[in-house]
């Protein structure tokens, strides 16, 4: 888990290399990440190791998911889930293709998507 361009150089290949830690685990793919430095922006990896991924974070003060993305078999991002408005969508997805966000694709979660958010939401962190 790096920023863009760490998996194919290998800087995230050592525990030192990755900016984020895994706090919990649903299941075997969904891991909920927070950053190893206290008060780091929690902005998620562009790439993963792991293909078909999610990763998701929750505010600091943790009262609600801040974001989900979802990796592709080549383990760069394909959308990212975000709880905050943006243009009147509330809750929302951006599309990523080719390891970037498109500049257009801000779209309303589809029903699988708000499934696997209150999933996340639901799941109890004690």
């Amino acid at each position: 888990m790096g920023a863009n361009g760490s998996f194919a150089s290998g800087i995230t290949k050592t525990e030192s290399g990755r900016r984020y830690k895994t706090m919990f685990s649903l299941g075997d793919n969904i891991k909920i990440l927070e950053p190893k430095r206290c008060g780091e922006s929690v902005k998620l990896p562009e790439e993963s190791h792991t293909p078909n991924r999610i990763y998701a974070t929750f505010y600091a003060d943790g009262h609600d998911v801040k974001c989900i993305a979802q990796y592709g078999s080549d383990g760069k991002k394909r959308y990212e889930i975000h709880t905050v408005d943006h243009r009147g969508l509330g809750e929302h997805y951006h599309v990523w293709k080719d390891g970037r966000p498109q500049p257009d694709g801000v779209y309303k979660l589809t029903p699988e998507m708000r499934q696997l958010l209150n999933k996340i939401r639901d799941f109890d962190k004690s």
